[in-house]
């Protein structure tokens, strides 16, 4: 629908560095680990957050990822524009390459509020909201040490 692989993916990205703040950088190959998605792909994808100069991006030994400042306020809406372009307003409901007013398909009245309903939604919605919300998946629950077992 409106979220597609590649958003996914550069949501998930984002929302685990901005839920788990290292300090550091971090390596797309870490990343890609720690959410089970393909590496290549996820280092590709994560090039536009850099030149949108949401992330940085660091070659060599020590290099990495690493969150911006102010990245965490971004919106879905923000990502969405990133990884579909205007693509998210076009897009047709049966798959159709356009669906506006003046090229309509059977579904576009009906579909229409909806979208816009949704994308209102996705501009209200920041990446600290997602990343802090308590029904997230288990890759974004903070993680808690450890309990040692002592000998009695």
């Amino acid at each position: 629908m409106i979220l597609n692989r590649s958003t996914q993916y550069t949501l998930q990205a984002l929302m685990h560095l901005v839920a788990h703040p290292t300090g550091g950088p971090v390596l797309a190959r870490e990343l890609a680990e720690q959410l089970d998605l393909p590496h290549h792909y996820l280092a590709k994808l994560l090039q536009d957050p850099c030149r949108a100069g949401w992330l940085s991006s660091t070659r060599g030994r020590g290099g990495g990822f690493t969150l911006n400042p102010g990245t965490e306020h971004l919106t879905l809406l923000d990502i969405l524009a990133l990884t579909r372009g205007e693509r998210s307003d076009r897009e047709c409901l049966l798959g159709f390459k356009e669906c506006a007013d003046d090229t309509a398909c059977v579904l576009h009245c009906q579909w229409k509020p909806i979208k816009q309903e949704i994308l209102g939604h996705f501009g209200h919605c920041t990446l600290a909201e997602l990343a802090s919300h308590k029904a997230l998946p288990g890759w974004l629950q903070p993680t808690q040490p450890a309990r040692r077992k002592t000998a009695r």
